[in-house]
């Protein structure tokens, strides 16, 4: 019974050794642990600082973004570092200006509708029309001249948009045959015309304006049909280019200088 009893007593004494030893050598490998995670977490940090890795089968920055903001990013809209398009340009976010848009603004921001991310499936591009036609009525009320229906105004832009994708068609080629290309070009750059048929008269019809003011909203219209000089501030017209303003402005200020000169000699 005693020699039992004190062999359990043994047991239960060793078992106890057994489980202080391995609480002790686990703290100590946890201390030893410490430093070297330490170092190897700085070393670490360096390595992503300085170096990159291989990834499937390609050189790629360990600061890479991750897979998702690079989905997103391919989803932004297309900016001015997009391709260029045949004949056109670059697609604008947005119509500016002092005078009534041309052909190729109008043909830029329908580039812009184009790329964005809601309209990459396959759009239709009358709906895109319209939209760009939406856009430049303003320019138009602003010169107050009546402008055709939407319908109409987003027909005269699909005739202009099949005729530039049937030259692109051929835009391999080094000629120009017929000078369908230039006189392309030089329509681009030309008034987006949606005026109404009867606008001048529709002018002339309005009792709200003075003599004047007809007169120069015809001769507004009839400039950006042709020469393109005249600029809007406001519903005023000014029919004078931009250079022209500049060296009238210069002639002015030389004048008053020479003036004043005058002055302090005479004093």
């Amino acid at each position: 019974m005693n020699c039992c009893l004190l062999s359990l007593m043994v047991e239960l004494v060793v078992d106890l050794f057994h489980h202080v030893l391995l609480v002790l050598l686990r703290i100590r490998s946890l201390d030893l642990l410490k430093p070297a995670n330490k170092s190897r977490d700085t070393s670490q940090d360096n390595f992503t600082m300085a170096v990159s890795k291989e990834l499937r089968g390609r050189k790629v920055d360990i600061s890479e973004p991750p897979p998702a903001v690079q989905r997103q990013a391919s989803r932004r809209p297309v900016t001015r570092s997009a391709t260029e398009t045949f004949l056109i340009g670059y697609p604008s976010s947005s119509i500016s200006g002092s005078q009534l848009p041309t052909n190729r603004q109008a043909f830029q921001y329908f580039l812009h509708l184009q790329s964005l991310p809601e309209n990459t499936g396959n759009p239709k591009h009358q709906d895109l029309a319209n939209e760009t036609v939406e856009a430049i009525i303003p320019f138009w009320q602003m010169a107050r001249i009546k402008t055709m229906t939407k319908y109409n105004a987003a027909q005269h832009f699909m005739t202009l948009h099949k005729k530039h994708r049937d030259l692109a068609r051929n835009k391999g080629r080094t000629g120009d045959p017929g000078g369908k290309r230039s006189a392309f070009v030089l329509e681009l750059d030309s008034l987006f015309d949606i005026g109404a048929s009867d606008a001048i008269q529709e002018i002339e019809k309005n009792r709200l304006l003075s003599r004047e003011k007809k007169d120069k909203d015809i001769r507004f219209y009839q400039d950006q049909k042709t020469e393109r000089k005249a600029h809007m501030s406001g519903h005023d017209k000014i029919f004078e280019s931009r250079s022209q303003q500049q060296a009238e402005r210069a002639a002015r200020l030389q004048q008053r200088e020479e003036q004043d000169m005058n002055l302090s000699q005479n004093f």
